[in-house]
C-alpha cells in the first residue's frame, strides 16, 4: 500500500510540474479538481460536515430544532449546545442544566460522544438526522397533576359573553283569608302585600334594591335596601355601596349600615381552589400508569413519563382522607404510596387570603321608613390568611364611638383532627344611646373559644366517623357588639361523638352543659343519644332520647321518633314523627314533580297537640309555571277561648313572576334567582319553536304565547351549558351551535342566538382549459363582506370536477383553488339565499 502511495504522489508532483510548463508556454492549465481526478481516478470527497438544523426529539416528541454540523460518520456531527439547552430550560432542573451547559466548548458547541456519561445524554441518529435527548428522572422538572381539576369541564364550552345592559324585576305577592272564632281576631279577607326587586346589570355594575307594597302599613309604598355593586373577576373582590349587611367571621356580629363594603368572595371565582386539597411529591423512574384512589374509591389515572411529579387538589370530604398512590410501570412492577389527607373547609390554602371591610351608619327601620344613625358611624373588618395548608390565623375587629370588639383566630389541623382557637376581648368606652339609665361606667371583658373537630372516611361505612367538641369561656363584663346586656354564661361546653355500627345503623351521642351567673338562671346542660337506622332502600328510622334540665331547673326527659319513606321514584313520601317531651305527633304526606316546570307539588300535614289547643291540618298546593309560580295553603288550627274550644281557618295565597329585558330583548319569566339567559331565534327562525334543555318530552323554557323562552335559574360566574332544540326546523338547516354556554356575572342576562343566514349550499363544476373536469382538486371559499360569523370554507372536487360548499352566509365571497395561479372567482350569495345556488361552469386558465 505504501509504494502505491508514493508513486501516486511521484505522479502528482511531475502532473503539477508538467502544467507549469505548459502554463508558461502558454497552454491552458489542468484545474486541481481535474488533477486530483486523474490521480485518484475519481472526483474529490466534499466537505466530512456540512450545516444543518437538527430536530430535537424528547420522550418521543419534537419539541424543536437547534443548528448542527452534520458528518458523513455520524461521530464527526456536533451540534450548538447552547441552543438545546435553550430548548431543555423548562423540562430540566437549573441544576442539571448548568453542568449541561458547562460541556460546551468555547463556541458554544459540542458532539454527542464528548458528553459526559452522567447526567443529560444526546444521542444522533444518523438515519433520520435527529438527535434523541435523554434526561434522568431525579433531573427533570418537577410535574404538577391536579387529581380533581375545577372548571376542567367547564372551560372545554365556548361561552356566549353575556350582554352589555340587562335588567330585571322579579314581583310577589301575598294575600290570607282568615276565619276565626269570635274574640280571636277578626275574620276576612286580609290586606294584599307586594314586593318588587328590580335589579339593573350595565357592563357588570350592578343597581338593585326592593320596594315594597303594604295595604295595611304606615306606608304604603316602602322601598327596602338599595345598593350599588360591583365584582372585579380578576381578583375575585366584590365593592358594594349602600344599604348593607357587613360581611363577618367568627364571633362578629353582622349589622345592617349604610355604607362602603369591599370584601373577598370566593364564589366570583368559583373553579379557583382557595382551600388545602393535599399534595404528595413522588419520582418515576420508568414510564407508567399512576392511579388514585381517595377513600377506596378510584379517583384519576395517568400514563406518565420518568421524572418527578407533584399530585395535588385531592377529592375528599371534611376530616381524614385516605390517598393510595398506585403506580404500574411497563414491565407490571407495582409501587403504592399510602398517605393521609386532612380536609377541612374552614382552612386556607398557603397564601390565599379572605378579608372584609365594611364602614357605615347603622341602619333600622322605623314605620317602613329606613333611619340611620348618623351619630355613630361603624366600622367592620376581618382578615384571614392560609400561612400554610395546616394553618390559618385570622384577625378581626368591630369599633364604633362607644365601643370596640377584637376577635382572633387560629385554625390549624392534625394528625388528630383540627383545633380552633378564637380569643375574643371587648371594650365600652361610654353607654350607647339605648342603654339602660343604671348602666354607667366603663366595662372591659375577654372570651375565648376552643374548637375540635375530627372526621374519618374510609372505603367502608363502619369506617367512617366523627368527633366535635367546643368550649367557650366569658368574662362578666364581656359583651357582643352593640349588645346592652352583660353575659350571664360563664363557661359552655358541647360536644358530639357519631359512629356507625352497622352499614345501616349510626349512632350519635351528644351533650352540653352550661355555667350560667346570677340567681335567676340556673346551671342547665342536656344529653342525647340518636340512632338512625336505614330501612330497605328508601326509607329511615330516628329514635332520639333526650334528657336535660333548663335554666329555670325543670328536668325534660324524652323520646323523639321520626321515620320517612320515599315512594314511587322519589316523587311522594310519606313521613310521621312522635315527640313525648312537647307532647305531639305529626303525620304528613308530600308529592313534588320530577320536572321543573309545569310541575305541581302538594303536602298534606295533620298535627297532635297535647292538651286542648294546638291540632292542626295543614295542607298546601303549589305550581311552577315557566312564566310565573303560584302557591295555595290552608291552616285548619283548633284554638281554645276560655272553657271552649274553636276552630280557626286561614288560608295563605301566594304568585311571583318576573320580567326580563337584555340588550334590546324582553320577556316574562318566573321569578328568576340571580342571572338568566333570553334564547332569541334568528329571523330565518321566526315562527318556529324553541326548547330548552329537552328532558322526558318536557323543556325547561320553551316558546309560547308570552314569546321567547327564558332561563331564569342560573348561578352568577358558573358556566352553565344549555341544550337547545327547534322541533320543527327545516330539514337540513344548520341550527349553528346548539349547545351553547352561559356564565354570566352577577345579576346578569344573556342573549343566546340560536340558527344562523348560514343556509346556502354553493354548488359547480371546475373545468380545464380545455374543457375537461378538474378531478380531484381543492379549493377555498373566503368571504369578502365582514360578515359576521363568516369563516372560510374548504371544498374538494371529485372525479368529474364537482364541488358543494354548506352552510354559505349571505354576501360575497371569492372562490380559489389551491395550487393554481388564476383570479379568485367573486360568488355572490343573495340576502335572501335558501337551499342550493348553482353556479355556471368554472374554467381554470392554462397552466
Amino acid at each position: 500500500m505504501r509504494p502505491l502511495v508514493v508513486c501516486a504522489l511521484v505522479l502528482l508532483a511531475t502532473d503539477l510540474g508538467r502544467a507549469a510548463e505548459e502554463k508558461t508556454a502558454g497552454k491552458p492549465a489542468a484545474s486541481a479538481e481535474e488533477l486530483y481526478k486523474k490521480v485518484f481516478g475519481a472526483k474529490r470527497q466534499a466537505a466530512r460536515t456540512q450545516k444543518a438544523d437538527l430536530p430535537v426529539f424528547f420522550d418521543g416528541a419534537e419539541i424543536g430544532q437547534i443548528p448542527g454540523m452534520v458528518g458523513l460518520d455520524p461521530a464527526d456531527t456536533g451540534f450548538d449546545l447552547t441552543a438545546l439547552a435553550s430548548l431543555l430550560t423548562p423540562l430540566v432542573q437549573p441544576g442539571a442544566l448548568t453542568e449541561f451547559k458547562a460541556q460546551a466548548d468555547p463556541g458554544g458547541w459540542t458532539k454527542p460522544a464528548q458528553l459526559s456519561r452522567q447526567g443529560i445524554q444526546v444521542a444522533y441518529e444518523p438515519t433520520t438526522q435527529v438527535l434523541q435527548v435523554t434526561v434522568p428522572a431525579i433531573a427533570r422538572q418537577r410535574r404538577e397533576l391536579s387529581v380533581m381539576e375545577r372548571g376542567a369541564a367547564a372551560r372545554s364550552y365556548v361561552v356566549v359573553p353575556q350582554a352589555d345592559f340587562s335588567a330585571q324585576m322579579n314581583m310577589r305577592a301575598a294575600a290570607d283569608y282568615l276565619s276565626v272564632p269570635d274574640g280571636l281576631g277578626e275574620s276576612g279577607l286580609g290586606p294584599l302585600s307586594v314586593v318588587y326587586e328590580p335589579a339593573v346589570n350595565w357592563k357588570g355594575w350592578v343597581a338593585e334594591g326592593n320596594v315594597y307594597y303594604r295595604e295595611d302599613g304606615k306606608k304604603r309604598w316602602a322601598r327596602g335596601p338599595v345598593k350599588l355593586l360591583h365584582d372585579f373577576q380578576a381578583s375575585g373582590i366584590r365593592a358594594q355601596l349602600g344599604d348593607l349587611s357587613t360581611p363577618v367571621t367568627g364571633s362578629q356580629v353582622g349589622k345592617s349600615v349604610l355604607g362602603l363594603s369591599v370584601a373577598r368572595e370566593f364564589s366570583i371565582r368559583p373553579y379557583d381552589l382557595v382551600q388545602p386539597a393535599g399534595s404528595r411529591d413522588f419520582v418515576l423512574e420508568n414510564p407508567s400508569v399512576v392511579e388514585v384512589l381517595v377513600n377506596g374509591r378510584p379517583s384519576r389515572s395517568f400514563r406518565l413519563q420518568p421524572g418527578p411529579y407533584n399530585l395535588n387538589s385531592f377529592p375528599g370530604a371534611s376530616g381524614t382522607n385516605d390517598v393510595q398512590i398506585r403506580i404500574t410501570d411497563g414491565f407490571g412492577r407495582e409501587q403504592v404510596i399510602d398517605f393521609p389527607f386532612f380536609f377541612d373547609s374552614q382552612l386556607l390554602g398557603a397564601g390565599v387570603q379572605e378579608f372584609g371591610y365594611t364602614v357605615g351608619l347603622p341602619s333600622s327601620i322605623r314605620d317602613d321608613v329606613y333611619t340611620y344613625d348618623t351619630a355613630d358611624p361603624m366600622l367592620t373588618a376581618y382578615q384571614r390568611v392560609g400561612l400554610t395548608d395546616q394553618l390559618t390565623i385570622g384577625l378581626g375587629t368591630q369599633i364604633d364611638r362607644t365601643e370596640t370588639n377584637v376577635t382572633g383566630e387560629v385554625l390549624f389541623s392534625t394528625n388528630l383532627g383540627t383545633f380552633g382557637v378564637e380569643p375574643a376581648a371587648y371594650l365600652r368606652r361610654k353607654p350607647n344611646k339605648d342603654a339602660d339609665p343604671t348602666d354607667k361606667g366603663r366595662k372591659a371583658g375577654l372570651a375565648g373559644t376552643l374548637r375540635y373537630r375530627s372526621y374519618d372516611n374510609g372505603a367502608d361505612s363502619w369506617a367512617n366517623g366523627s368527633v366535635t367538641a367546643q368550649l367557650s369561656w366569658y368574662q362578666k363584663d364581656y359583651r357582643n357588639f352593640g349588645s346592652n346586656f352583660d353575659s350571664d354564661t360563664k363557661l359552655d361546653m358541647a360536644a358530639r361523638v357519631t359512629r356507625p355500627l352497622l352499614e345501616t345503623l349510626t349512632l350519635s351521642l351528644g351533650g352540653r352543659y352550661r355555667d350560667v351567673r346570677g340567681t335567676d338562671s340556673r346551671d342547665n346542660y342536656s344529653i342525647d343519644l340518636s340512632l338512625r337506622q336505614r330501612l330497605w332502600r328508601t326509607g329511615s328510622l330516628d329514635v332520639t332520647f333526650s334528657h336535660g334540665r333548663d335554666s329555670l331547673g325543670e328536668r325534660d326527659t324524652g323520646v323523639y321518633v321520626t321515620s320517612r319513606f320515599f315512594l314511587d321514584g322519589g316523587r311522594q313520601s310519606l313521613g310521621a314523627s312522635i315527640d313525648t317531651i312537647a307532647g305531639q305527633q305529626r303525620l304528613d304526606w308530600r308529592y313534588q314533580s320530577m320536572h321543573p316546570v309545569d310541575a305541581l307539588s302538594a303536602r298534606l300535614e295533620l298535627t297532635n297537640q297535647y292538651g286542648s289547643a294546638g291540632d292542626q291540618i295543614q295542607g298546601g298546593l303549589s305550581y311552577v309555571n315557566q312564566r310565573f309560580e303560584t302557591s295555595v295553603q290552608h291552616n285548619l288550627v283548633r284554638r281554645s277561648l276560655d272553657a271552649r274550644s274553636e276552630l280557626e281557618n286561614r288560608t295563605q295565597m301566594t304568585a311571583a313572576t318576573a320580567l326580563a329585558f337584555a340588550d334590546g330583548h324582553g320577556a316574562v319569566t318566573r321569578p328568576i334567582s340571580n342571572s338568566f339567559a333570553i334564547i332569541v331565534p334568528h329571523p330565518r327562525l321566526k315562527g318556529r319553536d324553541v326548547g330548552v334543555d329537552p328532558v322526558d318530552d318536557h323543556y325547561l323554557a320553551e316558546t309560547d304565547w308570552l314569546g321567547v323562552p327564558v332561563v331564569p335559574n342560573i348561578s352568577a360566574y358558573l358556566v352553565r351549558p344549555l341544550l337547545l332544540d327547534v322541533p320543527d326546523a327545516p330539514a337540513n338547516y344548520d341550527l349553528g351551535d346548539d349547545r351553547p354556554a352561559v356564565q354570566p356575572g352577577y345579576r346578569a342576562g344573556t342573549i343566546v342566538t340560536i340558527g344562523t343566514d348560514a343556509v346556502a349550499s354553493v354548488t359547480g363544476q371546475l373545468l380545464t382549459a380545455d374543457g375537461t373536469p378538474a378531478a380531484l382538486l381543492s379549493g377555498v371559499l373566503r368571504p369578502l363582506d365582514s360578515s359576521k360569523g363568516a369563516k372560510d370554507l374548504p371544498f374538494f372536487t371529485n372525479r368529474k370536477g364537482q364541488f358543494r360548499v354548506e352552510s354559505v352566509r349571505p354576501g360575497r365571497w371569492a372562490l380559489s383553488i389551491f395550487g393554481v395561479t388564476m383570479v379568485a372567482e367573486t360568488v355572490t350569495v343573495p340576502a335572501d339565499a335558501d337551499g342550493e345556488i348553482k353556479l355556471p361552469p368554472i374554467h381554470l386558465p392554462a397552466p
